[in-house]
């Protein structure tokens, strides 16, 4: 009898416990107050808020479908937990992006969660730098052994966009080969091998393409939200979310003209922040078409120079 009641109470505090066991689907919980799950029809789903916390001061409810983190567009735990741990690490706000009642609810967790004093937060592991990390360096320069000139730095710049418009052209590729570019420019950095004023014109007319390679990663994040098949065009005239904190904003501060591309700037409010609108294909042909012109005028100096 006695084995009994134990049993009793024991099934009785396990179906009186949370609905969600420790791991990557809690991720940053104790500092944001947010728990994602997996959901029944696949893609993530917000578990659980608790009261009191960043999360729910954000509008944030159990039930949204989560569609974005900041850049992210976390499908699985693991992917959850990584987008997570890339906000706790650069201290960033969590700008979530939500599907409720049939409609996207952009919503930010403000960077000031993560100062929250939790005696019970676990240490995050180390983990490599992400690719943003990565990309906010100039890359290195290439081995001693490596041939450059400037003739084949400026014919790489000229194939960048010329071969990354077409309909199988991939974002993936075209950063590959920007990389290897600029990894010619650094090399000739460190060899001196070129004057300072010809390096900043080479510097800037990559900085152009760089910029477009965040516009065109814009525009795949979008496609992936939207499941859209890749054989279908991405509209001219499509528009796609942003925040304040973003690649993005960065990118259209660093280049005004790109404000004609912008339909809607982001606005915060009380509980969370208003997404901003633009139209990265628009801004990516901007951008292309300002790097040409750059090096055009690059080029023509160069060769008077030789003469």
């Amino acid at each position: 009898m006695a084995d009994t009641r134990r049993l009793i109470v024991l099934m009785t505090l396990l179906a009186t416990a949370p609905a969600y066991a420790a791991g990557p689907c809690d991720e940053g919980r104790a500092q944001t107050g947010v728990a994602a799950a997996v959901a029944a029809d696949g893609g993530l789903a917000v578990q659980t808020v608790d009261p009191d916390s960043p999360a729910a001061e954000a509008g944030i409810v159990g039930g949204d479908r989560i569609l974005q983190l900041n850049a992210a567009v976390p499908r699985t735990c693991a992917e959850w937990a990584r987008a997570v741990r890339d906000a706790r690490r650069e201290r960033k706000a969590m700008l979530i992006l939500v599907e409720r009642g049939g409609r996207d609810v952009p919503l930010a967790v403000a960077a000031a969660a993560w100062q929250r004093a939790v005696a019970t937060a676990a240490v995050p592991a180390a983990e490599p730098p992400t690719v943003r990390h990565l990309v906010a360096s100039p890359p290195p320069p290439l081995p001693e052994s490596a041939t450059v000139t400037l003739d084949e730095v400026t014919g790489g710049l000229g194939k960048l966009a010329a071969t990354s418009d077409g309909p199988n052209a991939r974002v993936d590729t075209y950063r590959h080969d920007l990389v290897a570019v600029e990894r010619q420019i650094e090399t000739l950095a460190a060899r001196r091998a070129v004057p300072p004023d010809v390096l900043e014109g080479l510097r800037t007319v990559a900085g152009y393409y760089e910029a477009a390679g965040v516009a065109w990663g814009s525009e795949e994040s979008e496609r992936e939200r939207r499941g859209q098949p890749r054989h279908i065009p991405f509209r001219e005239g499509a528009t796609v979310p942003y925040f304040e904190d973003s690649d993005v904003a960065e990118t259209i501060e660093r280049f005004p003209f790109l404000r004609d591309a912008v339909v809607r700037e982001p606005q915060s409010g009380r509980v969370g922040e208003s997404a901003g609108a633009w139209r990265p294909r628009q801004a990516r042909a901007l951008l292309w078409e300002h790097g040409r012109d750059e090096l055009a005028k690059l080029t023509a100096w160069l060769s008077a120079r030789q003469q």
